[in-house]
């Protein structure tokens, strides 16, 4: 079926193609939030409202952009504007997480069985997590334009403001990603001290690493384990993989796609 004939479907009030729709661009949606978030049940908490609101705005969507854009304008104003994670409180600044890191550094190697899986944990967890010391506007301007490789001309589109403002915000937000993966980071840069592996110990301690229910490594779709080869900011954020939430969410929205009166709430 047609994008536009998809729409139009879900408008008169078809459930099928509410469903199709759903499932469709819940995917983006939820990785676009886990990124901005870091926090799995923070993301999956945003995606939830973001489908509702994309839902029941269906009827305003006027086709001039793709459906994928237009719901990434929906989730990125909603994460905007969410309120302040706990994570976001910890991590002020760069030199608030390059502390933490410091602190939490220790010299014990982890080795035991799961040490792959939770090494990936922790790259990743580390990585999404320096994204919280970037204002809220650099950080999904980085998300748009450095991970998901989203043109500067349609990315515009959906943080409203120039092409070219955002290809300016997108550089600074890669300077300041750039220039603390290389002073910190020795995946990034091997020079520097910091290795995944030995900040495991302190991970699970803390409590920023469950064993029995990890954030990011035992739920990616797509993930090639080659971050140590690709010593890039590109290399490090796209390496991540696709992340897939464990919420089914069509099946929370069923008592809300069964009206009809869903698509002209706002």
């Amino acid at each position: 079926m047609e994008e536009r004939e998809l729409i139009q479907s879900c408008l008169e009030g078809n459930k099928r193609s509410l469903e199709l729709l759903v499932n469709s661009i819940q995917g983006l949606v939820f990785n676009l939030s886990l990124r901005f978030l870091w926090n799995r049940m923070d993301a999956e908490d945003a995606t939830q409202e973001i489908l509702v609101k994309v839902i029941t705005n269906l009827s305003k969507f006027d086709g001039r952009s793709k459906l994928n854009t237009w719901a990434y304008k929906v989730a990125t104003n909603y994460l905007l504007n969410i309120k302040q994670t706990a994570l976001e409180k910890t991590f002020t600044s760069f030199d608030i997480f390059a502390s933490d890191l410091i602190t939490a550094k220790s010299a014990i190697d982890y080795e035991l069985p799961d040490k792959q899986l939770l090494e990936s944990e922790m790259k990743t967890g580390c990585t999404l997590a320096m994204l919280q010391c970037l204002n809220r506007e650099l950080r999904i301007t980085f998300i748009l334009g450095s991970i998901l490789k989203i043109k500067s001309n349609v990315a515009s589109t959906i943080v409203k403001t120039s092409p070219e403002n955002f290809r300016k915000r997108l550089e600074l937000s890669r300077k300041l990603i750039g220039g603390f993966l290389n002073a910190h980071c020795g995946v990034y840069n091997p020079r520097n001290s910091c290795r995944c592996n030995q900040q495991i110990h302190s991970a699970i301690t803390c409590g920023r690493i469950v064993k029995t229910n990890l954030n990011f490594a035992d739920k990616i779709e797509i993930y090639n384990d080659e971050m140590e080869e690709l010593n890039s900011m590109t290399g490090i954020y796209q390496n991540h993989g696709t992340f897939k939430s464990q919420t089914e969410f069509i099946s929370h929205l069923n008592d809300l796609i069964a009206s009809k009166r869903i698509i002209n709430d706002s």
